[in-house]
């Protein structure tokens, strides 16, 4: 049976968790916490980084780090892959994609 994963989206921080055996289970970064900052990254050569990896090259990488996702659902964005624009909710995509 699949499991359904519920979602709690912040503005700085995201967690996710799911049900089983009628308990709710985290589900922890690759850290080891059990939330992740809500920044999605794309370096240079087109890596995807999220969560606390996306988050620590943030400074040097301002083009390719989205943060705040969930202040800016619904608006538009260059897209880094390119010239067309992507918007923000294809962000999110990739951000729990992983």
């Amino acid at each position: 049976m699949s499991k359904i994963i519920g979602i709690d989206l912040g503005t700085t921080n995201s967690e996710a968790a799911y049900i089983e055996a009628g308990k709710p289970v985290v589900i922890k970064s690759v850290e080891g916490q059990p939330y992740f900052p809500s920044v999605v990254a794309f370096t240079k050569t087109g890596e995807m980084l999220v969560g606390e990896a996306a988050k620590r090259q943030a400074v040097t990488n301002t083009e390719g780090t989205v943060q705040r996702i969930k202040r800016k659902m619904g608006q538009m964005k260059k897209s880094i892959y390119g010239e067309r624009p992507i918007h923000r909710s294809r962000y999110l995509h990739l951000f729990f994609r992983r």
